[in-house]
């Protein structure tokens, strides 16, 4: 898998800049210990993979507040909505050369290293492959060449972001496959999913 790359979207974690929604539940404090428990689980189940890792910070790559440590590299992500950055990073990674690109972010805490491996398989024999989310969205989006359309006319953060993808894919006459559905946490309800406890 080695020709193969991930790209990983985050944000520093930073007092009010994360989890924005989770915070107005459990305050500013808490949201960023469970954020930054958030990256410690995505850099454990990423870092063992034999694929080129990019993360993709939302701002500066200098000095950032967290390392996911050896056998990752660091990009900022474009500014725009969040079609356009997938897009570009999509873009600049594979004009770099590669065979299959996945992007995912770092706010599921149930991925794992087989799953990434299934997706990766699954493009063997699909266009492209999705991990859906519990909430409408994806948590894992994955590709063999740039496919600007994916990134059109999607309403971000909604529930109808999952249907309309599978919509464009459908219109252009591609293949997918689909992965095990995970839930990202986003909310309090997504919070005690994962934890189990009240808040």
């Amino acid at each position: 898998m080695d020709s193969n790359k991930l790209i990983i979207f985050a944000k520093h974690p930073e007092l009010g800049k994360v989890k924005t929604r989770l915070a107005v539940s459990i305050g500013e404090e808490k949201t960023l210990d469970i954020y930054s428990e958030l990256l410690n689980i995505t850099t454990s189940v990423t870092s063992k993979l034999n694929v080129k890792k990019i993360v993709y910070w939302d701002h500066t790559k200098e000095n950032p507040p967290y390392e996911f440590g050896i056998g990752f590299d660091y990009e900022v992500q474009e500014i725009g909505d969040l079609g356009f950055k997938m897009k570009m990073a999509f873009q600049k990674e594979f004009q770099r050369g590669t065979n299959k690109i996945l992007i995912i972010g770092t706010d599921c805490p149930f991925l794992t290293e087989n799953i990434l491996f299934d997706a990766y398989r699954k493009l063997d024999d699909s266009d492209f492959v999705i991990g859906p989310a519990r909430d409408g969205g994806y948590y894992l989006l994955g590709m063999k060449e740039v496919s600007p359309f994916l990134f059109h006319s999607i309403p971000w953060s909604t529930k109808d972001v999952l249907s309309l993808t599978i919509e464009s894919i459908r219109k252009e006459n591609k293949t997918f496959s689909l992965i095990d559905e995970l839930i990202d946490i986003d909310d309090i309800d997504d919070l005690k999913y994962w934890k189990g406890t009240t808040y």
